[in-house]
């Protein structure tokens, strides 16, 4: 490459001189046109690049035409979903690639001894670099440290080599074609300068966090906790962030063509991931207040721990079978254990009327059946409330999991061995191993059935922190990420201002508010052991748009029971569930086919034995009406319009349920950016919290008097009238459909 480049010089011959003594006269002049803001006179490929810039305006104006209209529709929460994947590895990787390619640069200067010298220095630096995030991966990091530091030296002088030319001289060549290779290395070299300091900063996050692992514990004044560790990262990563802004101005004036054509894939997918690496940063910095108020940084906190089994399925994600109580204070943490939930319940003395559906299995409320409300704040609060009446401290804030979270991370510290039990458990056998542990092999005498979850969270914990695997530990914090995304983990907060965080991130399991049409089925498995494990449902959502506006949709949930011939007799029972449908709010009941029709009968006189009652469930009972034809619960919670009823499916069979029903709402009409009003229809379809994810599909017939002008997603089908689109409901989706009415 470079000898290629020497010939090209080579032959140029005269012209050289001539061509540097232009571009000198063009760019003073560029200068001159500045400060008086006068257009005339300038250079050819002055005029060219303005001309691009009023069509680059052009074009501008017209996405943000296209995202105008799409943010009238789409949710922050859709519209943007972060997949961290490793920021730091990330970092790594494009800090390499971008140092790789500067050797494929060649700069058409002054002459082949400063270009001799500038490519020394930035092979070095690429050296640097590359030994420097090598000793970081194995937590060397005295030498990560040191490789840094030379990177950074090299680059500087690579760049204080080059603005010997005059950096508005070099600048100015990035607009002349066969030129612009002088400018592209000018910006690598800066980038790898930026990309070096932003390694030192990082490097040193990495460092203290992981030194957290290498405590012994026995001074606990002299710990590092984990309060001080976001100090520090909040500090480094800041000025990582200011270092990697300017990395990517440099990247941004580098271009592609200016590579050999091996360098320029991964030139490509530095562009791609570095703002996926500023979204993580800026991600940290915006929430980082968040953790330090969890970790106990304004005072000793406590969280209760709700594990939630969702085998067998409740409102918020499944059965309540275990809970934990950790204590905090400054990021030390002080108690942390595990209990089955059904030992503080034994100590309720407060006597509760429980929820119609649970009547049929408990007489009394408790802790265990808390979770009963889909909108996951009302049911926390409820949580709080039941564990102080068993006599337990006033918890700041709960925290649910389902085993799904612990799947996942089983999956990045592999087998986790267990003599004590007699097992090895790993992400494929942990939910029926486990279960069986707790309902059949344990200690009787002893009766601590849920003492191997609590053995079994250190075990996990220690094998991820004792991993040395950049990204490994990259993965963990994926896996808690997706917990979080999926509403694996729900986080609540009696602090009001952290709960609008909480909120805001999508993290609190509460039922969306959407003012056009919803959807979500809320499952409750009521005596049907742990069978959700082996049921697969899929749920279809159909609005017809009628000719005058009116829209009537079609719900239809299919439940494949597929156990029947398991070796755990508990996934060969009947699964008995309590099915809510949540719809907008005004919604009319037009027909239901495929429930069970069943009426609730109190197995106790609750009032002449002294039952208290909840106050939301007698506003719920009160506002609650049954039609008459088909035995559906209907009545108004959390902004919406419920339909309940009981389903039930056999070991091998199929059940399908169908509702159809009238929206309050005709097609809307907003506003775009001309002024001209057009029909609309949107739909939110939220994922019950801890579901392992349905399928969902969902079609938007109408008139043909209207065509599809916009819709989300934009890889729908459109199919003669009808607008179609499937997709798993792992987390919550949003369709939209603006049309174009022809009439």
């Amino acid at each position: 490459q470079l000898n290629y480049e020497e010939s090209v010089i080579a032959e140029r011959g005269k012209r050289e001189e001539e061509y540097e003594k232009w571009l000198k006269a063009e760019t003073l002049s560029l200068q001159e046109e500045k400060k008086s803001k006068s257009r005339a006179n300038k250079g050819a490929w002055w005029f060219s690049d303005e001309q691009k810039k009023k069509n680059k305006n052009l074009k501008k104006n017209s996405l943000q035409n296209f995202f105008s209209l799409r943010s009238l529709f789409v949710p922050n929460q859709f519209a943007f979903q972060f997949d961290s994947c490793g920021s730091l590895a990330i970092f790594a990787l494009v800090a390499i690639v971008l140092s790789f390619g500067i050797g494929g640069i060649s700069y058409a200067s002054k002459g082949f001894v400063l270009k001799g010298r500038v490519l020394g220095v930035s092979q070095d630096g690429y050296a640097n670099l590359t030994s420097a995030v090598n000793e970081m991966a194995h937590q060397n990091f005295e030498g990560s440290t040191q490789q840094f530091s030379k990177a950074l030296e090299n680059f500087s002088q690579g760049s204080k080599e080059l603005e010997e030319m005059g950096g508005t001289l070099l600048d100015a060549t990035r607009f002349i074609p066969f030129a612009s290779k002088i400018s592209s290395g000018k910006n690598a070299v800066e980038a790898g300068k930026h990309f070096s300091a932003a390694g030192q900063s990082l490097n040193e996050v990495v460092k203290i966090s992981a030194s957290l692992k290498d405590q012994s514990g026995e001074e606990k004044e002299n710990e590092i906790s984990f309060l001080d560790v976001l100090e520090n990262a909040e500090k480094n990563i800041n000025q990582a962030k200011i270092e990697l802004d300017a990395a990517q101005k440099n990247v941004e004036q580098i271009s592609i063509d200016d590579l050999p054509e091996d360098k320029q894939a991964k030139f490509l997918l530095l562009k791609q991931k570095l703002p996926d690496i500023l979204s993580a940063l800026d991600l940290f910095l915006d929430n980082n207040h968040i953790l330090v108020e969890l970790l106990g940084g304004n005072g000793p906190r406590k969280y209760l721990f709700l594990f939630q089994n969702n085998t067998e399925m409740r409102a918020t994600g499944g059965f309540i079978g275990s809970y934990g109580l950790l204590d905090i204070a400054n990021g030390h943490v002080k108690k942390f254990f595990i209990d089955g939930i059904f030992n503080p319940d034994g100590q309720l003395k407060e006597k509760i009327v429980p929820p119609g559906p649970i009547q049929k299995i408990s007489a009394n409320w408790t802790m265990h059946d808390s979770n009963w409300f889909a909108d996951f704040p009302l049911s926390a609060k409820k949580a709080i409330n039941f564990y102080e009446k068993t006599g337990g401290p006033t918890a700041d804030g709960i925290i649910t999991l389902t085993p799904t979270v612990m799947q996942k991370l089983l999956e990045i510290t592999g087998p986790i061995e267990m003599p004590e039990y007699d097992v090895t458990l790993d992400s494929q056998n942990f939910i029926e191993l486990t279960q069986y542990k707790v309902e059949v092999d344990y200690d009787k005498q002893e009766n601590k059935p849920k003492k191997i979850l609590s053995d079994l969270a250190p075990l996990v914990l220690e094998k991820l922190l004792s991993n040395k695997d950049l990204n490994s530990i990259s993965k963990a914090a994926d896996a808690l990420l997706s917990g979080l995304q999926e509403k694996h983990i729900l986080l609540y907060s009696e602090n009001a201002s952290l709960q609008e965080i909480i909120s805001k991130q999508g993290w609190s399991g509460e039922v969306l508010q959407s003012t056009k049409d919803y959807i979500s089925v809320i499952n409750a498995n009521i005596n049907g052991y742990k069978t959700d494990a082996v049921v697969e449902e899929n749920i279809s959502h159909k609005a017809e748009i009628q000719p005058d506006g009116t829209i009537v949709d079609t719900l239809t949930v299919k439940r494949s029971h597929k156990g029947g011939s398991k070796e755990y007799d508990w996934l060969n029972k009947v699964n008995a569930d309590y099915m809510r449908v949540y719809v907008p709010e005004g919604s009319k009941l037009l027909e239901v086919s495929g429930q069970t029709r069943e009426t609730n009968t109190p197995p106790l006189d609750y009032d002449a034995l002294g039952f208290k009652r909840d106050d939301d469930l007698v506003n719920q009972e009160n506002n609650t009406s049954i039609d008459a034809e088909s035995g559906t619960r209907i009545y108004n919670e959390a902004g919406k319009t419920v339909f309940a009823n009981w389903t039930y499916v056999s070991p091998g069979e199929t059940m399908t349920i169908t509702y159809k029903y009238l929206l309050p709402f005709s097609l809307f009409k907003v506003s775009v950016g001309s002024g001209e009003q057009i029909d609309s229809y949107s739909l939110v379809a939220q994922k019950q919290s801890g579901s392992m994810g349905s399928s969902f599909a969902s079609s938007i017939s109408f008139p043909e008097n209207y065509n599809v002008k916009w819709n989300f997603p934009q890889d729908a089908q459109i199919d003669g009238n009808e607008v179609k689109s499937s997709q798993p409901l792992k987390s919550d989706r949003y369709q939209a459909v603006v049309f174009e009415n022809m009439n």
